[in-house]
Parts: C-alpha cells; sequence; structure tokens
C-alpha cells in the first residue's frame, strides 16, 4: 500500500513546473508528450497504461503511457498528451488535473518525450481505440516507488548494447521509457518523502 494519496501527489505537484519546452531537441529528435494519469482505485493511486497494438509502426507491443507525437498546430505537450489520451483511450478530460511536466525522456528510437503528470480524483471511464492500443490496464503506485522491484536488461541491436530497467506487474514486462519514467518518478517522490 503506498503512502502516496491523490491529495499529496496535488502537493508534489506544486513543486512541478506547468512550462516545458522541446525545443532545444527539435534539431536532432522528433518531439513527442505522453500522459502520465493517477487516480484512486482500491484506496491508492494507480496508473492508466495501455499496452500497444503489434502493427504500429513505433513500439508495437509495448506497454506505455497514452501518448504520441507534437503536431505542429500543438501549442505545448501538455495539449499533445491529453489530445493523444482522448485519441487513445477515449479519456474526458474536464475532471483532469494537471500537476506538471517531468524531465524530458530521450529515446534510442530519436524521440524526445515530454512526461505530463496528471491526477483525476475518481477512475474515468476509458475505452480503447483498437487501431492504436490492445488494452488498458492500472499499476498501483506502491509497486513503482519500491525501487528494488526494478531490475536491469539489455538489447543489442546494430552491433550495440542498450541497457534499460524494467518491471514487472502479472503477466506485463514494463520497460524501456515507461519504466524509466516511472522510476524517474518514484526517485522525485522519495526526494520529496526525504525533506518531510
Amino acid at each position: 500500500m503506498s503512502h502516496w494519496s491523490i491529495s499529496r501527489l496535488r502537493e508534489f505537484g506544486m513543486t512541478l513546473d506547468l512550462e516545458h519546452d522541446l525545443d532545444a531537441y527539435r534539431d536532432e529528435h522528433r518531439l513527442a508528450a505522453v500522459l502520465i494519469l493517477l487516480y484512486p482505485e482500491e484506496d491508492e493511486p494507480h496508473f492508466v497504461l495501455t499496452r500497444r497494438t503489434d502493427h504500429l509502426p513505433h513500439h508495437a507491443g509495448q506497454i506505455s503511457f497514452p501518448g504520441g507525437s507534437i503536431d505542429p498546430d500543438d501549442p505545448d505537450p501538455v495539449f499533445t498528451a491529453l489530445r493523444e489520451a482522448r485519441e487513445e483511450i477515449a479519456l474526458a478530460d474536464e475532471t483532469l488535473e494537471v500537476l506538471g511536466v517531468l524531465d524530458t525522456t530521450l529515446l534510442p528510437s530519436g524521440f524526445a518525450v515530454a512526461p505530463v503528470l496528471a491526477i483525476m480524483d475518481s477512475a474515468p471511464v476509458l475505452k480503447a481505440n483498437p487501431d492504436e492500443v490492445e488494452e488498458i490496464f492500472t499499476l498501483p503506485l506502491s509497486l513503482t516507488t519500491d525501487l528494488s522491484r526494478y531490475g536491469k536488461d539489455f538489447v543489442e541491436r546494430d552491433g550495440r548494447r542498450r541497457n534499460f530497467h524494467y518491471l514487472n506487474y502479472g503477466d506485463y514486462y514494463i520497460w524501456g521509457a515507461t519504466a524509466r519514467m516511472l522510476r524517474q518518478l518514484a526517485k522525485q517522490l522519495q526526494e520529496k518523502d526525504s525533506k518531510t
């Protein structure tokens, strides 16, 4: 059980920045944003995660947060993350509260991703877009804040070794950028704990 509640996450959000500029990465990366959404379920906050369909051109079949590429008309990463969440999981965001944007995550695939952290006070009604999302599931915050639960693994592609963290949850193997963002948030929450 996590001692982090939605109200404590709201307090944590006061330390975050809402402004986030990805322009520094524009020349060498494709820009993207994801929505890291938590809401209360079974007396503790849970993350909303998706398993991507197997036919997508990027990160097919992987566990991910709702999100995608930033369109030229998108004013900021928050707009992108919410737009993509509407498209992928039919998230109605009227009662959603954006807490801020976490540090940019750079992917080996060439993306620079802005993770947008948000909360809701009750469970949203979600529906997977079958063109992009195979499954929607939730992950308890208490699992992700236990840093001992993360393992290390690697892949070799094009003669290069790439190390990454992973997290097992039931039949789900969460790795790469998603695990990295979860672990980074867990470390920030631990730092907040140590100062209170």
